[in-house]
């Protein structure tokens, strides 16, 4: 027997997007139907510990942390070049803070407005009428499950578990991100950690690796890394070893995936959104993603609102989320997401010069990257960057390949981020203006 069930929204996935998604569409009268795909309580748990931006709840209109999720509030973070001669503050305050009773706070907003969550619900196809989707069917434990509404949303993570689904004539791209897209996150908890070694939060970027605050006195040792997280954890015990020997006592470990690919061109098709790491909106310079989905979830709350109010959730009708979307937030990651692969590509002392001279790894560009999620590198600045490169060339401190290679990268860049900005009004345009950033993206 199939149960057959039917709301006003159905929103796959209960993580940090789906609730709020679900909390904001809840809030406006709708009914709400959550899919999540595992036990609620586990939610989190693979990570267990996160950062988020002290001034984001602010933004989103979210409570701060309590106790129960606050570990520590740090003030001021630090970035080290390579050689550690170079520490560069930044000032921008986070919170450290229990991944699961987080999500389990934004499932309680979900729920008291009025939102009903499924777990073990897995979704395991999509319901399609004349070319509009209009719900999913799956499973939850023993027995079969119909779920229709008025729209869907792919709120699963990496899963992609509706869009990946659609058929290509839907007009959402239906590939999952690729391994070699992705980013192997490996954690070690640490305790009795001897004196001498580092304290609060550290960025060590050309490892892309950080020694952070966990519980207590103790410090979270993560690296992040493509291809597996053999090759990561790899990277790891490298270059922990290299620069702090194998200080206390590892007490666990914890791991997950991060995408680092470009977002679908199209976010919206006739009865269906997709939000947060289905749609790949993580931050580029750190692959952190909850405050980006934020950003993306109250764009695509407010257009489906207005669409249920209209009564048209048509791709049309839907189109705004994208054009909101890709000109604002997504259009800065598309330049952020260009220039990683020269960033990544860069010796060791290449980066120390960096350091040295305050060029690009500065701490101003740093924070104004927590802020702006980009660096402005217009005017006297890019003047001043481009003189100090070239120095660094003349001087022997700073390869020739690199700075050519940066400069296609800033090039390739600023293409991409205005053709984001010029995404089109409406769906007609969008077959040439999908080929072109195809184009520039494999440039």
């Amino acid at each position: 027997m199939t149960n057959l069930l039917s709301s006003d929204i159905i929103v796959v996935g209960a993580g940090t997007a789906g609730s709020y998604f679900a909390w904001q569409m809840g809030k406006a009268g709708y009914r709400v139907l959550m899919l999540e795909a595992k036990k609620l309580d586990s939610l989190g748990k693979h990570i267990e510990i996160f950062h988020m931006d002290k001034l984001r709840f602010d933004e989103f209109g979210i409570p701060h942390p309590t106790p129960e999720e606050l570990i520590h509030t740090e003030e001021v973070g630090y970035n080290w070049s390579p050689d550690l001669k170079v520490r560069q503050p930044v000032r921008y305050t986070i919170y450290v803070m229990y991944m699961p009773a987080f999500i389990q706070r934004m499932q309680s907003y979900a729920r008291a407005a009025g939102a009903t969550i499924l777990e073990n619900a897995v979704v395991e196809d999509v319901i399609l009428e004349n070319g509009k989707l209009v719900g999913v069917t799956g499973k939850q434990g023993a027995e079969t499950f119909e779920a229709r509404a008025r729209l869907v949303v792919d709120a699963s993570g990496m899963a992609a578990a509706v869009r990946s689904r659609l058929p290509a004539e839907f007009g959402v791209e239906n590939t999952r991100v690729p391994p070699e897209d992705c980013f192997f996150v490996c954690l070690e908890f640490r305790e009795n950690i001897p004196a001498g070694m580092p304290t609060g939060s550290n960025s060590y970027m050309f490892h892309k690796a950080f020694w952070n605050k966990s519980y207590g006195e103790g410090a979270i040792l993560g690296i992040g890394q493509p291809h597996s997280f053999d090759y990561a954890w790899d990277k790891h015990r490298a270059w922990r070893e290299e620069y702090f020997g194998d200080p206390g006592r590892v007490v666990k470990t914890r791991q997950g995936v991060v995408p680092y690919h470009r977002p679908p061109f199209s976010l919206v098709g006739d009865g269906f959104l997709v939000i947060g790491d289905a749609a790949n909106q993580n931050k580029p310079f750190s692959g952190e993603g909850v405050t980006s989905g934020f950003t993306a979830c109250r764009i695509a709350s407010e257009v489906a609102i207005a669409a249920l109010q209209k009564g048209d959730l048509s791709r049309s009708a839907l189109w705004t989320y994208n054009l909101r979307y890709f000109r604002g937030q997504g259009a800065k990651f598309a330049g952020g997401l260009a220039q990683l692969p020269v960033a990544a590509e860069l010796t060791r002392p290449d980066v120390n010069y960096l350091f040295r001279h305050n060029l690009i790894f500065s701490s101003p560009n740093f924070e104004q990257l927590n802020w702006e999620y980009e660096m402005n590198l217009g005017g006297r600045k890019l003047v001043r960057i481009g003189a100090g490169l070239l120095f660094g060339v003349l001087s022997g401190q700073f390869r020739w390949n690199s700075l050519k290679k940066f400069l296609a990268a800033s090039g390739k860049s600023g293409r991409l981020k205005a053709h984001y900005l010029n995404y089109p009004q409406s769906p007609d345009a969008f077959p040439a203006w999908a080929e072109e950033a195809r184009r520039l993206w494999e440039e």
